[in-house]
């Protein structure tokens, strides 16, 4: 079993998009909305007998509460397999680098046996989430009648309604229409009192993903007015609403169905096995989770919660502790605890 870097981009992103559950945050093209930022990012691959069985796409992240290697939804491959040795191949590269601790969010399902698996190697659960690990997933393998009829009635309803009184969808990968897209989330982060990401965030993501893998949604009212917009990235066989806004100006026209049914029949038309609803509220949330408000909303469309292990941590060194002090008031403040 052998680690290294992966400095060939095809060789990990065919790795990756011939995995069950494709996450375009473990594309290089992620790695590249990270270096943005100034930031750094890796591949480092796992082998066994010079065959590639895993790795994982490695965020740098520097921040005053501390330094740390992040895998966003990674890694990726045979776990039972890679997990040990990766571990402490990232173990001696963020001593050597001088990083606090590392942060994995991996697209696995929490069970007891991945809970033991990560523990064993020295992880422990993080204070605060980074991606969302109550997701709601939608099989895109059946056709166009039969996910219409697998929604709640009034979803259906009112997809028909917005059709019929002449809701204009409009889908384009233009950044331009990002600024639409802000002004919109500005009003539903107030609404749902949510904390956003920021509007040059949203940006260098999009344009990460602009050529062929990201296209944003706008809704209009039959006055013309734009009342919903959203983000949605295709990446294999997987399409994610990443980010969704709306004024919800006419509650008789709830013009989100709409858009969320016409996004759906892209991902379908694109080969997209699965649609990615994003993060749903767990199921014993108050009414003051900040997911409270959008998980009916999701759910209606039909389709299936997915409860992954929470984001976990290795500490590296004892500086990790005033990083987990930090994000554990956060995590409270933002209402997640």
């Amino acid at each position: 079993m052998e680690v290294k870097q992966i400095k060939n981009k095809k060789e990990w992103e065919d790795f990756v998009l011939a995995g069950e559950y494709t996450l375009m945050t473990q594309s290089t093209k992620y790695g590249d909305f990270f270096e943005s930022y100034n930031e750094e990012s890796w591949v480092f691959g796992v082998y066994d007998n010079n065959k590639l069985i895993g790795g994982s796409l490695v965020l740098s992240t520097h921040a005053r509460r501390g330094n740390f290697l992040y895998l966003p939804y990674g890694p990726v491959g045979e776990f039972n397999k890679i997990l040990k040795p990766l571990t402490k191949y990232l173990k001696t590269f963020a001593r050597e680098n001088n990083y606090n601790f590392i942060r994995v969010s991996p697209f696995i399902d929490e069970k007891k046996n991945t809970r033991k698996l990560f523990k064993k190697s020295g992880f422990r659960k993080a204070p605060i989430h980074v991606l969302a690990e109550t997701t709601w997933l939608l099989d895109l393998d059946q056709d166009e009648e039969k996910l219409m009829t697998a929604m709640n009635k009034n979803h259906r309803n009112l997809i028909r309604r917005c059709k019929k009184e002449g809701v204009l969808i409009e889908k384009t990968n233009d950044k331009k229409s990002l600024d639409d897209f802000n002004k919109l989330h500005d009003f539903t982060a107030k609404r749902h009192n949510f904390h956003r990401f920021s509007d040059d965030y949203i940006k260098k993501e999009f344009e990460a993903f602009q050529t062929e893998n990201a296209l944003i949604y706008k809704a209009y009212l039959p006055d013309g007015s734009l009342d919903t917009s959203s983000i949605i990235y295709y990446y294999g066989n997987m399409a994610c609403y990443r980010h969704g806004a709306s004024l919800l100006q006419n509650n008789k026209i709830p013009t989100s169905y709409l858009l969320q049914w016409e996004s759906i029949k892209e991902a379908k038309s694109r080969g997209c096995k699965y649609y990615n609803f994003w993060g749903i509220a767990p199921d014993k949330a108050d009414k003051h989770h900040p997911f409270y408000g959008i998980t009916h909303f999701k759910k209606g469309f039909g389709g299936y919660k997915k409860d992954l292990l929470p984001a976990q941590d290795l500490p590296v060194s004892y500086k990790y502790w005033f990083n987990w002090v930090i994000e554990t008031f956060r995590s409270i403040k933002r209402g997640f605890k």
